[in-house]
């Protein structure tokens, strides 16, 4: 045990000993405060939606970098879950790498421990990418939030900003006298413009947007 702990607060190891130790406090205080760790999320289909209306020429290369970043954290699964499950995930597969390469390398450089820091990172976000979506469907199975399910399909909303059969856009519907706003995509070819009447026919199969078609009446 006391190995454990010179090796855990090592130079090399220290900084991932200590926010693994925070995570700890802080999933204690979810349990304990109610805390929302989907507070902390990363809202994809928002930056797909901010690069759709991304107009200025000039700006459309910060765009592309953005979307080309979001791209590499979808790789990796960070959509699955919120981002302070991805996180504690990482610390402590760092942390669990770190100290198992540093014991039995028996590395006692500082700087060459420090240049392993890369290759644990990759190894993390593999590990990343191999736990998050068991643990993201079980995640929304649970329902959390102890909330009761609220059924869209079959109710009328009004379009806020366009949506296409590959375009994300935003769509506004009151249910119980509560006004939401939902992400969602066309149903058919055709295009729904902002302002427009739709009425919600399906969830994504990836449970991340919802499914409408034009409402005529």
């Amino acid at each position: 045990m006391k190995e454990l702990i010179e090796i855990s607060f090592s130079p090399v190891n220290a900084f991932f000993t200590i926010m693994s130790i925070v995570m700890v406090i802080y999933w204690i205080l979810v349990i304990i405060a109610g805390l929302d760790p989907d507070h902390f999320s990363i809202d994809f289909d928002s930056a797909d939606i901010d690069a759709d209306f991304d107009a200025d020429p000039t700006s459309s290369e910060g765009a592309t970098e953005g979307s080309s970043f979001m791209k590499v954290l979808e790789y990796f699964n960070f959509d699955e879950l919120p981002l302070m499950f991805i996180v504690t995930i990482m610390f402590f597969s760092m942390w669990l790498i770190g100290v198992n390469i540093t014991y039995y390398l028996g590395i006692e450089s500082t700087l060459l421990g420090f240049l392993l820091i890369i290759p644990n990172l990759l190894l993390s976000l593999f590990f990343v990418k191999l736990l998050a979506k068991p643990l993201g469907y079980l995640y929304r199975q649970v329902n959390h939030k102890g909330e009761p399910e609220i059924d869209f399909l079959g109710r009328r909303c009004s379009v806020v900003s366009t949506v296409g059969p590959q375009k994300t856009g935003m769509i506004e519907l009151t249910v119980n006298g509560d006004p939401m706003k939902l992400y969602a995509r066309s149903n058919t070819e055709e295009d729904i413009a902002a302002g427009q009447q739709a009425v919600i026919v399906r969830e994504s199969d990836d449970r991340r947007y919802y499914l409408v078609e034009k409402f005529d009446y």
